[in-house]
């Protein structure tokens, strides 16, 4: 049994699967299973996943029908035989002591999870932040409450002791996936041990990005939402409980903004979006206005309750002035 299984979808990723693949391959930590789902690719990323199980034996290749990269996960799961588990996306990579690193911190102090800083980069050649190493511990409770104060549900920042994903599948057919089943995840954990330094890179091309309009499927966010806030229903914990219900009642404001500085696709109704993501921020503004959030988004949010143009035109200047 491998000490660790790590999980990669692909999708149409040809252009940098090697470097994802490099990376991963590479470990200091050898003892690795690699799992490489061919979510139906329409590159040439099929060929390039059977070359890497070809030529190490330590890679597993599965070729399926596109389904999402939630079913190329679960996939992934279903087959994994390592004691722990690790996610990367075909786009981004780790650094090369990423797993040693990881290992060591759940060893030392006898943790469920681990888990490590991201960094957004531009290309191969970013330079890594260098601080001193700080160490922290979180059990129970507020395990979820750093996970939903932290904001960042890439799943890849972590590496899983295989029992906490027993019952734990991705949400197959949305787009928020890591949201639910990384909370989901985190609640089967008895204590998380958290570094802040950077391992795993998120790769991100100012050339490629594509700003797209608001769509259906942003609604998932919602849904991802109303899923914090069912979990959440039960705990006596204060903090988490408003911070689920942060997260759900942010989620309209937030799909505002997007259609305010991208606009809104002709799959969706322009006005009725409006009034109904409208409706919802103004029906929670003061909770909203009390929670933790930077001035500006405060400005932002005061302004959607006011008028859309307003809101419209404060977005675009803050998106042009951050830039």
């Amino acid at each position: 049994m491998p000490t660790v299984s790590v999980i990669i979808p692909v999708y149409n990723t040809a252009a940098y699967l090697g470097r994802c693949m490099d990376s991963v391959l590479n470990q200091t930590h050898r003892d690795l299973e690699v799992i490489l789902i061919d979510d139906g690719s329409t590159d040439y990323s099929p060929e390039l996943c059977d070359d890497y199980g070809h030529q190490d034996p330590r890679v597993r290749v599965i070729h399926q029908a596109n389904a999402g990269a939630s079913a190329a996960r679960n996939a992934g799961l279903d087959l994994a035989t390592g004691e722990f588990l690790a996610f990367v996306d075909s786009d981004d990579w780790i650094a090369l002591d990423t797993y040693a690193y990881l290992l060591s911190l759940l060893q030392e102090s006898r943790s469920d999870i681990a888990e490590a800083m991201l960094e957004i980069a531009h290309s191969e050649g970013h330079r890594m932040r260098q601080q001193p190493i700080q160490i922290k511990l979180f059990e129970g409770d507020e395990i979820l409450v750093h996970y939903l104060q932290h904001n960042e549900f890439q799943m890849g920042i972590r590496l899983y002791k295989r029992e906490v994903f027993a019952t734990v599948r991705f949400d197959v057919g949305r787009i928020t996936e890591d949201v639910q089943a990384g909370f989901e995840a985190l609640s089967n954990a008895g204590r998380l041990v958290v570094s802040n330094q950077p391992k795993y890179f998120y790769f991100s091309n100012p050339v490629g990005i594509t700003e797209s309009p608001l769509r259906k499927r942003d609604y998932d966010l919602l849904y991802t939402g109303q899923r914090l806030d069912d979990l959440t229903v039960g705990t006596t914990n204060a903090k988490l409980r408003k911070l689920a219900l942060t997260k759900k009642r942010r989620a309209p404001f937030t799909l505002l903004i997007k259609m305010a500085v991208y606009g809104c696709s002709p799959e969706l109704d322009e006005k009725a979006t409006i009034k109904q993501l409208q409706t919802e921020v103004r029906k929670h503004y003061r909770f909203l206005l009390s929670s933790s959030m930077p001035l500006n988004r405060k400005f932002l949010l005061t302004a959607s309750c006011i008028s859309y143009p307003l809101v419209r035109f404060a977005a675009t200047l803050y998106r042009k002035l951050s830039r």
